[in-house]
């Protein structure tokens, strides 16, 4: 039960420290990535699962 939830919070802390990372970023420099702001959710959910 501890590792599961160990694990949980790490992958929070991935998705949180994705999300602040790219909100940072200049809408031209995503754009180059082909992100939108709107896609930014779902790229650090994808980031946190791949831990």
């Amino acid at each position: 039960m501890l590792y599961g939830l160990r694990d949980r919070f790490a992958r929070w802390l991935v998705y949180r420290r994705t999300v602040a990372s790219l909100r940072r970023v200049p809408d031209s420099t995503l754009a180059d990535a082909g992100i939108s702001r709107s896609e930014i959710r779902e790229h650090a959910r994808y980031a946190s699962l791949r831990r």
